[in-house]
């Protein structure tokens, strides 16, 4: 009966310490975003983060700047990570953000049936 009891407690525990989750290594980049106002980015959604970085526009441009130098050498569970997320969230609004300048135009125009 003891032999079960301990066989018991003995699985419990190595169930609980197996669910822990592991804590991430620190980030400049995350650090960066919670000292500009972002908040707990672990426990945020990808959508909060997001519409966070689009309310933050510079601070969203330098993250994606800070994350170019770190996104080619990620391993694949990078983007699951706070730093992997956060990454793509300002590399979305790099992509659809107009460059500083505006956009410049050849002058031409197209019409219907004219090319």
């Amino acid at each position: 009966m003891r032999f079960m009891i301990a066989v018991a407690g003995l699985t419990a525990t190595i169930g609980m310490v197996g669910c822990l989750e592991r804590p991430e290594p620190r980030s400049a980049i995350v650090q960066k975003a919670q000292d500009a106002g972002a908040g707990d980015l672990p426990s945020a959604s990808n959508n909060s983060i997001r519409q966070w970085l689009g309310q933050h526009r510079s601070v969203a441009a330098e993250i994606e700047s800070m994350c170019a130098a770190v996104r080619g050498n990620a391993p694949a569970s990078w983007g699951d990570t706070t730093e992997g997320r956060l990454c793509a969230a300002a590399h979305q609004l790099a992509f659809t953000t107009t460059p500083p300048g505006g956009v410049k135009s050849d002058g031409r125009t197209f019409r219907p049936g004219t090319h």
